[in-house]
């Protein structure tokens, strides 16, 4: 049975998603101002004409860059689009046509957020993804999910955004995605029209606001892993916040047919404690995995790509060589595919397989690799294993890897290790102090922690303390250790 555990910070939510108890996916979000999904009035700061490069203001810590492939590009998406009478395919120009200026105003949407030097990345190509559509502005086609399969239910769901863009003002397109199967048209309309009336708000605030000015702000967490990931399989949620507990159940009484078991987590421990997967979580900050029969994996990070090698260690397998082989390939590429997900690393990554000579078997540990990466909602793709037993796998990067999170470079070694950076290191301590108002018994609650945190906690994060003491009646001290 799948179970999805949100834990709620004032710095930060986290989302653990198990299957039988074993973690598969897990998701970060820092409390960011440009936060992916959101949408700016923006004003371009520098152009660079060589790299095609435009730098924007949206009034973040950094300047937001766009990259001319982003313009208008359509994403790599898994639908079919359908030809409309009368509707042109796309109502943007060609890249050639477009003329940018310093200190011109431009609409844009964060794809990702910053990265270490770099400000977030933008398009120009807004969409708006709802549970049954994805709203594009910029498009004028109808599309529907490839897994829609039935003629007469794509005809049917077709008909339905049909007749709502003929009695809608305005060019626009749909996506029909795969949750849209078999839904009333009713529910299809209602959303359709939700979707309408916040992109024409975006439009009127664009049309008002000085920039730089935010325009949209994107749903929380919490609720794109409820729209991601909820389908009609049963699944229990558990959260440990009563405001997100009360705003999923508003979202869930919307949906039918859906087998969802909600539940409030007020226990004193922290919820991943409790419920005992704190240690898959934590696992996930080594570059090690150890599997079973002795084998495991490495992975390595580089600025241009990751590297992951696959050592047997003590296993050694059966008296048939290839067949050892093999099995520590299968073995290995099962967990690599799962790190790769809860990780969430994107970009170029190499895996060096231990050789195989048999052509049959590379293929099978390609389908292996290709079967497990498909149970994320990423794209990908795979290359075959060369004659030297590498793998090439270009995955799109999706914000930030868990490790860029939580760690960053080390000065002492020029970064070639990582530490906790002060910001987590902070974020642990802000943790335990709230366990401890929770579990104390006595009214003072004494924190022992290093100088510099103390510092840090005391100039930047004060207000999270505060509020744990009046919303727990303590005093938390804060005491340097010795």
């Amino acid at each position: 049975m799948k179970k999805i555990y949100i834990n709620c910070e004032d710095f930060e939510t986290n989302v653990a998603i198990t299957n039988n108890d074993k973690l598969i996916n897990f998701f970060v979000e820092k409390n960011v101002y440009a936060r992916t999904g959101n949408i700016y009035k923006g004003k371009i700061n520098k152009i660079i004409p060589n790299m095609n490069f435009i730098f924007i203001d949206i009034n973040d810590e950094k300047l937001a860059f766009l990259s001319e492939k982003e313009y208008f590009n359509f994403p790599e998406m898994d639908f079919d689009i359908i030809e409309s009478e009368n509707r042109e395919d796309v109502i943007l120009p060609p890249n050639e046509q477009i003329i940018f200026e310093k200190g011109q105003e431009i609409m844009v949407q964060v794809i990702n957020e910053s990265h270490h030097t770099k400000g977030a990345r933008l398009t120009t190509n807004i969409m708006l993804p709802g549970n049954f559509i994805v709203f594009y502005p910029f498009l004028k086609n109808i599309a529907i999910s490839k897994k829609i399969i039935d003629i007469k239910e794509r005809e049917r769901l077709e008909n339905i955004v049909k007749k709502f863009m003929d009695e809608t003002v305005g060019d626009f397109g749909i996506i029909l995605r795969t949750n849209a199967q078999n839904k009333e048209e009713i529910e299809i309309i209602k959303e359709l029209n939700e979707y309408y009336n916040k992109w024409k708000k975006i439009v009127e605030d664009f049309n008002i606001k000085k920039a730089p000015a935010l325009l949209y702000k994107d749903c929380d967490i919490y609720q794109k892993i409820i729209r991601e990931y909820i389908e009609d399989e049963e699944i229990e949620i558990i959260v440990d916040s009563s405001e997100v507990f009360d705003g999923i159940r508003e979202i869930l009484k919307n949906w039918s047919g859906k087998k969802v078991t909600l539940k409030n987590y007020d226990g004193v421990k922290p919820i991943f404690e409790y419920f005992e997967i704190d240690s898959q979580i934590k696992s996930l900050y080594s570059n090690i995995i150890s599997l079973k029969k002795g084998i495991y994996i490495k992975i390595d990070h580089t600025e241009a790509l990751t590297v992951i090698d696959i050592n047997s260690g003590k296993f050694k397998g059966d008296e048939d060589f290839d067949k050892s082989i093999f099995l520590t390939n299968e073995i290995a590429a099962k967990e690599i595919a799962r790190q790769i997900i809860l990780r969430n690393i994107g970009g170029l990554i190499v895996i060096d397989f231990i050789d195989m000579k048999n052509d049959e078997d590379k293929q099978k540990i390609k389908e292996i690799m290709d079967k497990e990466l498909s149970k994320s909602k990423i794209f990908f793709k795979t290359s075959p294993i060369s004659e030297f037993g590498l793998m090439e796998i270009i995955r799109k990067r999706i914000d930030k890897r868990i490790d860029e999170i939580y760690f960053k470079e080390c000065g002492s070694c020029s970064g070639r290790g990582i530490i906790l950076s002060k910001e987590s290191i902070c974020c642990n301590y802000l943790k335990n102090i709230k366990y401890e108002c929770k579990k104390e018994i006595t009214k003072e609650v004494i924190i022992y922690l290093p100088e510099d945190i103390k510092n840090e906690i005391e100039n930047k994060y004060n207000y999270i303390v505060k509020k744990y003491e009046k919303l727990y009646n303590k005093t938390v001290i804060l005491k340097t250790e010795r």
